[in-house]
């Protein structure tokens, strides 16, 4: 559907190590499949990226998910962001993606809570 409807994606995926990727080699593939209209920028919080090339197409970057919001350019009216994980980093996407111009319309979020 991404080439159909002429979308562009980009997945900011943040976790503390590269173990905690999930779903990266599913990622990786869809930036093989699309290229030029699906990105992949994982971001590592803990570790740096060791192995980039395990990650060949992938736009890997130690830091935050937020921190990674200048590298999309979010247009308020074009885009829309769609945020989930850990409360903490939802809220900081959400407040980074405002200062940015997007509006609260284009934004969609869910928080997930660890019981661990």
């Amino acid at each position: 559907l991404i080439r159909e409807r002429g979308v562009e994606v980009a997945i900011v995926h943040g976790a503390r190590t590269p173990a905690e990727l999930l779903f990266a080699d599913e990622f990786l593939a869809m930036v093989d499949k699309h290229p030029g209209r699906f990105r992949y920028l994982p971001c590592l919080s803990r570790e740096e990226m060791v192995d980039a090339g395990a990650f060949a197409g992938a736009e890997p970057a130690h830091g935050y998910v937020q921190n990674r919001l200048d590298a999309l350019a979010p247009r308020a009216g074009e885009d829309v962001a769609y945020i989930c994980g850990n409360p903490d980093m939802v809220d900081a996407v959400v407040a980074a993606l405002k200062e940015r111009g997007l509006p609260m319309k284009d934004i969609r979020r869910e928080k997930y809570i660890s019981l661990k």
